[in-house]
Order: C-alpha cells, then sequence, then structure tokens
C-alpha cells in the first residue's frame, strides 16, 4: 500500500472495525443530520464478513505514525438495492465504493485522491467493471470530488443525494 512520511495507507483488517466504526460515526454525526445515516451500520458490525473475508472487497485506512486514523475507504460488490439506478449502469460486476471519509484537518491535502486511487486500484484488479456510489450534499466537497474523478450523475434520490457510476476502463 501507499505510505508517506505523513500516513500510510493499509487494508484494515478485523482488529480494526472498533477503530473504524468509532471514526466513521463520528464523522457521520458532523457531516449529517440526526436520522440521516445509520447509526450502527451494518457493514461495520459485520465487518470480517463483508470486508475481510470476501476476495472482492477491501476496507482501506490512513493512518498517522501513531496509528491515528485520518481516513477510510471501502470497496465491496454493489447489492443493486437502488431499482431506480438499474437502467442506467451495466449489467458487469459493479463495486460500490462506501465509507469514504477524511478527517476535516486532512481534506484537501491529496489524502483522499490517493485514497481513492488505492480504491480503485483494488476494483479494477477484481475484476469490476464499473463502480457505484451515492453521496450526499451534506459532505463538503465530496460531489465535485467525484465528478473530478469521472462519477457520472444517474440519479437523484432527493436534492441531497445524488447516485452516479463510473466505468472503469475510462480515467
Amino acid at each position: 500500500m501507499k505510505s508517506s512520511a505523513e500516513y500510510r495507507i493499509a487494508v484494515a483488517g478485523p482488529e480494526r472495525r472498533s477503530d473504524i466504526t468509532e471514526f466513521v460515526l463520528a464523522l457521520m454525526r458532523d457531516l449529517y443530520p440526526k436520522g440521516a445515516y445509520e447509526e450502527n451500520p451494518r457493514d461495520l458490525l459485520f465487518f470480517e464478513e463483508v470486508y475481510a473475508r470476501p476476495e472482492n472487497a477491501v476496507f482501506l485506512i490512513a493512518e498517522d505514525a501513531d496509528g491515528a486514523l485520518l481516513g477510510t475507504a471501502a470497496v465491496r460488490p454493489y447489492d443493486r438495492r437502488f431499482p431506480e439506478v438499474e437502467p442506467t449502469i451495466g449489467d458487469g460486476p459493479v463495486c460500490e465504493i462506501v465509507k469514504f471519509y477524511i478527517r476535516p484537518d486532512r481534506r484537501r491535502s491529496g489524502l483522499g485522491s490517493r485514497m481513492y486511487a488505492e480504491a480503485e486500484r483494488f476494483a479494477r484488479e477484481a475484476g469490476y467493471t464499473e463502480s457505484y456510489l451515492h453521496t450526499s450534499l451534506h459532505l463538503p466537497g465530496g460531489y465535485p470530488f467525484w465528478q473530478s474523478r469521472g462519477y457520472q450523475e444517474r440519479y437523484w434520490e432527493s436534492d441531497r443525494i445524488a447516485h452516479m457510476s463510473k466505468k472503469l476502463d475510462e480515467s
């Protein structure tokens, strides 16, 4: 995985689940209005089954030299739970980018770009042909970040939530 003098990006194992859950939930509480997020995310409750065991899933963390989390990003198979998006995405292997969070003091430092590059590299190597995500306008810079990575709007769930995807053979 990637590293710099300030941080390293690594694959997280189940032993980091509680740190990851604490980090993600703290950021979600700061970013979203109450009730707009799951307070006990199923994927984190079943971290090993969702991210550690499957070969086509990964949970990435960025951590400083002391092991403090600076960011998270995960890739898993997209479960096609949003029927409104189906006509706009391919029927090949589609991954979903989830739990993409960067600590506020590290945003706009290039860390998110490096984490995304690692997530996309993993997705390509795992055989995915398309990447899906949904983002909220509650996330500072999230929507333009995804657009700059080649993601295109596929469906607006509301005036605050955009569903987006990208073919992985595109840059």
